[in-house]
Formats: C-alpha cells, sequence, structure tokens
C-alpha cells in the first residue's frame, strides 16, 4: 500500500466533529460512499470512496483522555486529492491496517490532533485533502495525519 496526491487548488467545505459524550471524531457532511477504511491511531481511520481510491476524510472513536497534550507546528500544505495504492483491494466494508500503534497528540491552543508522527521534515508532502485535514506523505508512506477539531458536547 502507498498513497500520493495531486496538488490542485480545490474549494473545501466541512469540518472535523469531536463529540465529548461519544469519545469519537466524525467529518460533517459524512460521505456516505466511503467503503474502506485504512487504521490510522488505535480506532480512528481514513474513510477511502472503494471504487476511486480517494481518501476523503477521517472518523472514529478516539478518547480525549488518551491524547498527549503538545504545542506543535501545523505543517504548511498544498490542496488537493489523496489516493491510496492497495495492489489487492480487499471486500467493501473492509478496514485495513496501517498506522494502529500511532499515537495522537493535542494542541489545545490551535484545537489540532495529529494522529502519527508530528515532526515533518522539508521533504515531505503536506497535502491538505479535506478542510483541514493535513496527511503528511514520506516517500510514499504515511507518517500523519492533521486535523482542526471543533469540540461538540
Amino acid at each position: 500500500m502507498f498513497f500520493s496526491f495531486y496538488s490542485k487548488n480545490i474549494s473545501f467545505e466541512g469540518e472535523l466533529l469531536y463529540m465529548h459524550d461519544e469519545y469519537s471524531l466524525i467529518y460533517e457532511p459524512n460521505f456516505t460512499n466511503a467503503g474502506l477504511g485504512i487504521s490510522c491511531g488505535t480506532c480512528t481511520e481514513l474513510n477511502v470512496i472503494y471504487e476511486t481510491c480517494d481518501i476523503v476524510h477521517i472518523s472514529g472513536l478516539s478518547p480525549k483522555n488518551s491524547w498527549i497534550i503538545k504545542t506543535m507546528n501545523i505543517p504548511k500544505a498544498k490542496r488537493g486529492r489523496l489516493w491510496v495504492h492497495i495492489e489487492n483491494l480487499p471486500m467493501e466494508g473492509m478496514c485495513l491496517e496501517y498506522g494502529k500503534l500511532w499515537d495522537t497528540y493535542y494542541d489545545e491552543e490551535k484545537q489540532y490532533i495529529c494522529i502519527g508522527d508530528y515532526c515533518t521534515d522539508d521533504y515531505d508532502d503536506c497535502v491538505e485533502f479535506a478542510n483541514n485535514l493535513i496527511a503528511v506523505l514520506r516517500e510514499g508512506n504515511l507518517i500523519a495525519v492533521w486535523a482542526k477539531i471543533k469540540e461538540v458536547q
């Protein structure tokens, strides 16, 4: 499995909500045709449109008490489309393991979470693939997902 992107000035709508009562992340509006998941974090996944392998947003269980509080520098990103390339596409509805053991970091002041490696290098590709959702790619590997969250009770 590897990841790629196409840089294009795209207009995005939507936001990532953190639902306190459910300990979960949900992107609104939600793409109902996302038929594949890729784990990034303990129970968080990238949502993928099955037919095209476009990554459209993230969602999943993410208890805030497991987040590591950290002041971070949000990476500068280009807007564009993000794809995953999978040699043997599994059945629709499956979730593929990828970054299951990644930690989630939280910058309280900026209201951003980072799932994965919060340290980016100059040679990393950072792509905003949905409103305030940034994927960090290093040589075709996804190393982190950054997201600005809106907390909802």
